[in-house]
């Protein structure tokens, strides 16, 4: 058939916001029984009203009832609600917040009764020797304010149904705890720690602990606490792993100044030092934003190599670590091009499993095996996100990434991700010379990073002939410790700068139209969208240079954020900008949106989930009324039953519909007017 033209933004395509959100599926968690060997994983599936399903890879089927929600909110945003220990799994039930066992098809609850939903655990660890007794995180609501929520380490009576206090301090309403594991022997323990105004990435600190069990009351108690590594504030350790009973592993950022990495370390009786001979200028890790999201295994019995997962370029990059001579060789397979690797799990000597997402292909939990001494990979798909029931996209309708840097102002490096506008259908547009129309995604944190993985949304405006780019401005991680502090006290200036410029750029002037460049994000990424288009300081609002925008759930007032967002990113501005709002309020009026929402021109969609803790739907309320009140042009819907992010299969349909129709209003079918 031959191929069409028509205008750029308007071509016709085969990727609907139905069947994006009919099947939406993604893989949260993948985990392995260390005695069993089986494997589970965790689904979140739109259909169902975005349920987490935990699933059996060996009989496909789900190990709790049909109603059940493997999902946690410790720290909000959760993760590591499911574990499996000799045939039992355990799991955290989003419905009650209770933590259920199942084995052999028996389920029961195994913490108390909780009509109030006060409790909230995660991060499971079995004692391997009385294995009826878990270490987790346990985060009190009692007083359920973001001042006062109080997180601890707990002791989880299976067999009673008891919970416990094991490391619980006078200051819980400021202190934070992730990653609870027993060495091999139950004889130690260790686990991350930090508290306010730290985020894990900021200031991690790994503390271990000898452990002792008193079998008159079948309880664990710790003696001889001490520090592993990490420092408030100017270190970060991560992600601790035991090789043995006597050799601890994490990642850790510690080094000199200007070239500082999250690369592997080990601790040991003798001396804490790195484990790769030199440091490799890349990140091991991502920030651990949500729990449980190990970047390495161990591949052997003997702990002496490690499987691990390394950033570069914005992308996954797998290496088997010799942990004894501190070299690393990378493992590649054409066939299996993963641009974001996770939740590595060792299954058995020289196996391992992993949650993995491509650029061309729907995610997958994976198994991979390693043969011979150059450690041939054999990937094998053990359940894919694909759709089961849609019809498949012509062959060719993928728009790739193509990673760019850009110089900027100051020759200041900043990472961009580029998609052209892609569809086998059409040749180009039928107006001559015409470039196509742009939208521009901000990531959120506002320390996250945008990854290169297939993603339907950016493909739905791509294959209609929009251009897409990602900015991972100043501030972004997986580029090194040195770049996620440009943003330090410039929250709000620098992002909004880097995206401006970013557009500007000569490599972007030549592939879109820059007078027709829409800017989008959620939650922080939601307030630079916001910041660019009214903040007195931002270039772009001086001169409309945004033909559009699009806040999903993005912050508009920083003075109520610092008091009403949850516990977890309480005071995550205090860096961001430079101190408390009692310290420099001029600094907090003068970057909030809501205060200049008279000087945005640039047409607004505002949409936001009315049940959202993080940013509450307040936040969205005002910037509208304020643009309103001064006769913008601004469109706003609001989605009952959805939280921080869209998880029900009718609200993401609904949400890309407005998106779409509100670029052709604004900027696609009517004349652009600067």
């Amino acid at each position: 058939m031959p191929q069409k033209y028509a205008p750029y933004g308007l071509w016709e395509s085969p990727i609907t916001a139905d069947a994006i959100a009919e099947d939406s599926v993604s893989m949260n968690d993948i985990f392995v029984d260390p005695v069993t060997k089986d494997i589970y994983y965790v689904e979140q599936r739109a259909s169902e009203g975005g349920r987490y399903v935990l699933l059996s890879n060996q009989t496909q089927s789900e190990v709790f009832a049909k109603d059940f929600n493997a999902r946690t909110r410790v720290h909000e945003y959760g993760g590591a609600a499911a574990i499996a220990y000799n045939g039992t799994v355990y799991s955290s039930n989003f419905a009650d917040f209770l933590v259920y066992a199942a084995k052999d098809g028996k389920i029961k609850p195994i913490t108390p009764e909780d009509p109030k939903k006060i409790y909230r655990y995660a991060d499971f660890c079995v004692h391997p020797v009385h294995t009826d007794l878990l270490v987790a995180i346990l985060e009190d609501h009692t007083n359920d304010t973001p001042h006062t929520v109080r997180n601890s380490l707990c002791v989880i009576n299976s067999t009673a149904t008891t919970v416990t206090a094991l490391v619980c301090t006078e200051d819980a309403h400021r202190e934070f705890y992730a990653a609870p594991t027993f060495s091999p022997s139950g004889d130690k323990l260790t686990w991350q720690f930090w508290e306010h105004p730290d985020m894990p990435w900021e200031g991690g600190q790994l503390y271990m602990a000898d452990v002792h069990y008193n079998p008159n009351t079948h309880t664990l108690s710790l003696s001889n606490t001490r520090l592993v590594a990490g420092s408030a504030s100017t270190i970060s350790a991560c992600y601790p792993l035991w090789a043995s009973n006597d050799k601890l592993l994490f990642t850790s950022d510690e080094g000199e100044e200007g070239n500082r990495f999250a690369n592997l370390w080990e601790c040991t009786q003798a001396r804490t030092k790195p484990v790769l001979s030199s440091v490799v200028q890349q990140d091991f890790c991502m920030p651990p934003w949500t729990l449980g999201n190990y970047p390495f295994a161990f591949l052997d019995d003997n702990g002496t190599k490690a499987i691990c997962v390394a950033w570069r370029g914005g992308r996954s990059v797998l290496y088997v670590v010799d942990i004894t001579t501190g070299s690393y060789k990378e493992i590649k397979d054409e066939s299996f091009d993963f641009v974001v690797i996770e939740h590595v799990r060792r299954m058995s000597d020289y196996t391992f499993v992993f949650t993995g997402l491509r650029s061309n292909a729907p995610g997958a939990a994976m198994l991979c095996t390693l043969t011979g001494p150059s450690f041939v990979p054999d990937f094998q798909v053990l359940k894919s996100t694909a759709s089961t029931s849609a019809a498949p996209f012509p062959e060719g309708i993928i728009s790739l990434p193509t990673p760019l840097e850009l110089k900027l102002a100051d020759d200041r490096i900043v990472y961009a991700v580029y998609y052209a506008p892609n569809n086998p259908a059409y040749a180009g547009s039928s107006i001559p010379n015409e470039k196509p129309p742009c939208v521009l995604g901000v990531h959120g944190g506002p320390t996250g990073l945008e990854t290169q993985n297939l993603n339907w949304l950016k493909q739905y405006f791509t294959s209609r002939g929009y251009a897409w780019l990602d900015i991972n401005y100043s501030g972004s991680s997986c580029y090194g410790r040195t770049y996620v502090e440009r943003l330090k006290g410039n929250w709000g200036i620098t992002d909004v700068s880097d995206c401006i410029e970013a557009v500007q750029s000569p490599e972007l002037c030549s592939l879109i139209d820059t007078k027709r460049t829409a800017i989008r994000g959620g939650s922080s990424g939601g307030y630079t969208t916001l910041a660019s288009i009214s903040l007195a300081s931002s270039a772009a609002s001086k001169t409309k240079f945004f033909a559009s925008a699009t806040s999903n759930f993005g912050i508009s007032n920083l003075e109520l954020l610092a008091d009403d967002t949850h516990k977890f990113e309480l005071m995550y501005m205090i860096k961001l900008l430079g101190g408390t709002k009692e310290e420099i309020p001029h600094v907090y009026h003068d970057r909030s949106p809501v205060y200049f929402s008279a000087r945005i021109e640039t047409p607004l969609l505002a949409l936001q989930g009315n049940d959202d803790e993080v940013v509450p739907p307040a936040q969205s309320w005002t910037i509208i009324d304020g643009v309103l009140k001064n006769k913008g042009r601004v469109e706003a819907h609001f989605f009952d039953g959805e939280q921080h992010g869209w998880r029900a299969s009718e609200t993401i349909k609904r949400a890309i519909e407005f998106e779409r129709e509100w670029y052709e209003k604004s900027m696609v079918r009517t004349p652009v007017s600067k």
